[in-house]
C-alpha cells in the first residue's frame, strides 16, 4: 500500500512547483516508520540545522495561501494552484498527522510536508523557498 500512495503522491506532484523568490518541485520519500517526536530531530539532523530553526506551520494556511492566493489571470500559476489542491485533497484523504515544517536558517528554506499512513510510514514532501 505504501508504494501505491507514494506512486500517486509523486504523480500528483509531477510539474508542481512552490513558487518563492524562485520555482522549486516536490518530491516525496517514503522516511519509514517514524514518530512525530523523532521526525523533527530526523529533519534538523538531515539538514544539519539547529531543532530551533524548525518552524512548524499550520498546514490549513499554507495551502490555503498555495491555492488561492494566486492571480485569476495568471493561468500557468491556476493550473499549479490547482494541482497543488488535488494533491492536498489526497494527502487529507491518505494521510493523518500532516504537519508543515520549515528549516529557517538560510535563503534557501527546505519545507517539508509531513504525513502519516496507518501503519505509522511516515511520508515526506519535500521543496525549497528561496527568501533573499
Amino acid at each position: 500500500m505504501n508504494n501505491n500512495i507514494l506512486a500517486t503522491i509523486t504523480k500528483l506532484l509531477l510539474g508542481v512547483l512552490y513558487f518563492t523568490e524562485s520555482e522549486s518541485p516536490f518530491k516525496a520519500a517514503d522516511w519509514g516508520k517514524i514518530t512525530p517526536a523523532a521526525l523533527l530531530q530526523k529533519i534538523a539532523i538531515q539538514y544539519q540545522s539547529d531543532p530551533s530553526n524548525l518552524k512548524q506551520i499550520d498546514q490549513a494556511a499554507f495551502f490555503d495561501r498555495l491555492i488561492s492566493k494566486v492571480d485569476k489571470a495568471d493561468i500557468p500559476m491556476v493550473e499549479n494552484a490547482d494541482k497543488i489542491a488535488t494533491f492536498y485533497t489526497f494527502i487529507k484523504q491518505n494521510l493523518s498527522n500532516i504537519t508543515v515544517i520549515r528549516v529557517e536558517d538560510a535563503s534557501r528554506i527546505p519545507v517539508l510536508i509531513a504525513g502519516y499512513l496507518p501503519d505509522g510510514t511516515c511520508i515526506v514532501m519535500e521543496t525549497f523557498a528561496i527568501e533573499t
